[in-house]
């Protein structure tokens, strides 16, 4: 990736003090780089889009990391470590002899009332080698509890590194559309924070960033592409992997 802090600063503020640029307010400058991470955070976990559906993850942002089971408790932290950190979208939890250990039947790993169904002991106290998982919040539901530690292997979408520096690039969206969806996402962001009906320029300059922020989105929703499972047609498989369209 290229897209650096510098050059987003550039086209948001100007160069130092930050009175040019889309937002023309050295106000915005000092925190421009928090606003940022937050265009990029924000869009990678997931934009509603006008149809209602979410955009998929970044491909960018795939990961695998491994946890260790509790001999105790039924659950344990999602990957936490250090630019590995959860998101969204946990799609495939591996014993260590690299079997697939599935959500509940019927449902998917973000079904937690039926894998608590599918349990069974409904305390969620059943012994043995883990043969069920479910995710809730950051944590990662099991059963059975193993007598001794078992490593689990998580493939899931992590969250972003943050950037720091004016040298840092963008990390989780593709340099041909970065620029575009974290200007669009900032200047609707800043120029909506305490509108008012008289101000006729600010609400037109959050209609069109606001517009050209969905437009981008579209753009980006294409080029994730969809990833899911296979669509059976005439059974009960049937999944639905429109995402964006």
């Amino acid at each position: 990736m290229s897209t650096t802090v510098a050059s987003l600063k550039t086209v948001l503020c100007g160069a130092s003090p930050g009175d040019q640029g889309i937002l023309q307010d050295s106000s915005y400058y000092a925190a421009i780089t928090t606003n940022i991470n937050l265009a990029v955070t924000t869009i990678t976990a997931g934009i509603r889009m006008p149809n209602g559906q979410v955009s998929p993850p970044s491909p960018i942002l795939y990961d695998m990391a491994t946890v260790a089971t509790s001999t105790s408790l039924p659950y344990v932290a999602l990957p936490a470590a250090v630019g590995h950190v959860y998101q969204r979208n946990v799609f495939m939890v591996v014993d260590s002899n690299g079997n697939q250990i599935y959500g509940p039947k019927g449902g998917s790993y973000y079904d937690f009332a039926l894998f608590l169904r599918q349990a069974s002991h409904k305390g969620l106290t059943q012994a043995g080698s883990v043969s069920l998982v479910c995710c809730k919040g950051n944590s990662l539901y099991y059963q059975g509890i193993p007598s001794a530690s078992a490593t689990l292997t998580v493939h899931f979408y992590r969250t972003p590194v943050a950037m720091t520096t004016d040298a840092t690039t963008v990390d989780g969206l593709p340099d041909n559309l970065a620029t575009r969806l974290i200007k669009h996402w900032v200047a609707k962001e800043l120029f909506g924070e305490g509108l008012e009906d008289s101000n006729e320029s600010r609400a037109s300059a959050v209609k069109y960033h606001t517009n050209q922020f969905y437009s981008t989105m579209q753009d980006y929703c294409d080029w994730a592409g969809i990833d899911a499972e296979p669509e059976y047609y005439g059974t009960d498989d049937y999944i639905d992997g429109g995402i964006c369209d």
